[in-house]
């Protein structure tokens, strides 16, 4: 048996109590882990998904985007991009990811790019998808087209004149399936023509302007515009145009005529975009 006198039973006590409170200290630390978008989150023991947001912005669409720089994967992961319709557009006429490596031939043509992931006609929603670790963009369309009424009215074109008629397309992207339809009340015809305004002032100058579309002695009927005669253009760009209804190889009849022109156009969309990820592998 060992004998301690009270100073010893003191120290021996205190020695005890500091190994008891050094023992609890044990497996309590917590890690931290910086996600892509730089914030610090603070992690229990272990680990969990990582999440960002790639891109939350407003968007106009007037020419097809890829988004930022690129998408930095690191693990497996999903990807979900939330859009939202704000003004000039009923649907996007597609949102994609590409790989990193695709992005010049997505440049030069979208349609033969190399695809991740691609939807198409993309209304109000949120849409997801897994990629593996790698490098991406997320690229995304015109809005899709709008028929629309450009023109409607009635002229009387007295015999030897011509009517120009104003179409102001400045503020769109670019037209497509552009039609004339005419209806001559005389049931005769008249020449029609569409041209841009800078070729109409050529044209009332007595010059030789570059017509879009032209058709001689047209009867009441629906005209090609665009895909027509001379310039078969598949569609046509931001300008203010004229359509003319020519009736100066006329001596002595006028020509009532009523007349439409309408087109698929693409506006400049407004959009709202959000870009999320959170690793799964």
């Amino acid at each position: 048996m060992i004998y301690m006198d009270t100073k010893e039973q003191i120290v021996l006590i205190l020695m005890l109590v500091l190994l008891v409170a050094a023992a609890g200290c044990i497996n309590t630390t917590s890690s931290a882990s910086t996600t892509p978008s730089g914030q610090t989150q603070e992690q229990p023991y272990g680990n969990t998904p990582t999440s960002w947001t790639i891109y939350d912005k407003d968007l106009t669409l007037d020419a097809q985007y890829y988004i930022g720089s690129p998408i930095q994967i690191p693990k497996t992961s999903t990807i979900k991009i939330t859009l939202n319709l704000l003004n000039n557009a009923n649907s996007i006429s597609y949102i994609g990811i590409i790989p990193a490596s695709a992005l010049n031939t997505w440049k030069e043509d979208p349609e033969a790019a190399t695809y991740t992931f691609i939807t198409h006609h993309v209304k109000d929603g949120a849409y997801t998808t897994a990629l593996s670790p790698g490098q991406y963009y997320v690229v995304i369309g015109y809005a899709d087209p709008i028929h629309k009424t450009l023109t409607s009215g009635t002229e009387v074109i007295k015999a030897g004149k011509y009517v120009g008629i104003p179409i102001d397309l400045s503020n769109i992207v670019y037209a497509e399936n552009v039609k004339a339809t005419i209806d001559i009340r005389e049931d005769l015809d008249i020449n029609l023509k569409f041209m841009r305004a800078s070729e109409f002032q050529i044209y009332q100058e007595g010059g030789t302007p570059r017509v879009i579309a032209s058709y001689e002695k047209a009867k009441s009927e629906t005209y090609a515009i665009t895909n027509g005669p001379p310039s078969y253009l598949s569609r046509i760009g931001p300008d203010i145009y004229y359509l003319i209804l020519d009736n100066t190889y006329s001596w002595f009849t006028k020509k009532t005529v009523d007349y439409t022109v309408s087109a698929d156009v693409v506006y400049p969309a407004e959009v709202h975009l959000k870009i999320e990820a959170e690793e799964t592998g």
